[in-house]
């Protein structure tokens, strides 16, 4: 008996699931797409893009509109074509009752804003990714500039390492030296408090501006640099903690094993 009431009990559970599944299904069919609403994640650290401007790419798209049965939206497609924009670094697109599809996006993040030779500026991010400069928003991130040049052309590349650069002429390869300066300065809690902006000359040397001090830093090529910013530093703590910070115009990292100061005339 016992045995019995078991088998009636799960195929009683059986057709009660394939009920409700077939309800579920049914409703899915008829829902439509009524409205969107669209959340960035990171809204508080980055603004370079607005829930007006996903909308106005969810418009844009061939393969969605409103009105549409959620059964005929591919979240996928959609998801994809977001992170198609040069902004956008992750995108979540799900549905729910009654008719609204969800949009969460992240930005990418900047660590170092370029402005090149050409007048040109735009942001980098740690993996190379370029990001446009908005309008109204600019970030508080290491800023570089002067004789920088690039193997590619500015709003069609989407990645600087999309471009092979292994064997071209110096004055092109500078991008590729300001992302592991960059990248350099940033990663050290002591020198991303201190430097705040890199300059590139005219013979595709390296220049350092600090915050503090009105001293020019003379680092040369982008080589042994974690020697160079050694020796700086035990100037930095040991020497002008003791001597000041406003006696010298130029500091030379450039030279091996030394640092050449040169005294304000």
């Amino acid at each position: 008996m016992k045995k019995l009431r078991n088998i009636v009990i799960l195929i009683a559970l059986t057709f009660y699931l394939v009920m409700v599944s077939g309800f579920i299904s049914t409703r899915e069919h008829e829902l439509k797409v009524g409205s969107v609403e669209v959340r960035i994640t990171d809204s508080t650290l980055n603004q370079f893009i607005r829930s007006s401007d996903v909308h106005n790419m969810l418009s844009r798209q061939k393969h969605f509109s409103f009105g549409q049965p959620f059964s005929e939206v591919d979240l996928n497609i959609i998801e994809q074509s977001l992170k198609k924009n040069q902004i956008i670094d992750k995108a979540e697109v799900f549905v729910t009752e009654p008719g609204v599809l969800h949009v969460e996006i992240s930005q990418k993040t900047p660590f170092v804003r370029v402005f090149n030779r050409y007048g040109q500026g735009y942001y980098l991010d740690h993996s190379g990714n370029i990001i446009p400069a908005a309008g109204n928003f600019s970030p508080y991130v290491l800023v570089a500039n002067g004789y920088i040049a690039e193997p590619f052309t500015i709003g069609k590349t989407l990645n600087i390492y999309d471009v092979k650069h292994d064997s071209i002429k110096r004055s092109l390869y500078t991008i590729y030296e300001v992302q592991k300066l960059a990248e350099f300065i940033t990663a050290d809690a002591f020198w991303s408090a201190q430097i705040e902006q890199i300059y590139v000359n005219n013979r595709y040397e390296f220049e350092l501006i600090p915050r503090v001090g009105s001293h020019i830093i003379e680092l040369g090529r982008v080589e042994n640099l974690e020697e160079k910013f050694e020796n700086l530093k035990i100037l930095y703590q040991q020497g002008f903690n003791n001597l000041g910070w406003n006696q010298y115009e130029k500091i030379s990292l450039k030279y091996k094993n030394q640092v050449v100061c040169t005294k304000i005339q």
